[in-house]
């Protein structure tokens, strides 16, 4: 299954958005981008919540939305 999720920083409110293939939802995946990445560094993962907007079964759904 594919998710989109939003993970946010508790700290700042910023948000980042962005699609993870996965068999359990709640698996823990903040996000792989480089900005994400720092901003754990910076802040703490506690400091970041994430929520899954969809799921989709095929990746090609997943980038549809």
């Amino acid at each position: 299954m594919y998710i989109i999720y939003k993970t946010t920083n508790l700290i700042n409110g910023k948000i980042y958005v962005g699609q993870h293939k996965t068999d359990i939802k709640e698996d823990g995946y903040l996000g792989s981008g480089k900005l994400l990445r720092l901003a754990i560094l910076k802040y703490g993962i506690n400091n970041f919540i994430r929520e899954i907007l969809a799921t989709c079964d095929t990746r090609k759904s997943a980038d549809m939305l």
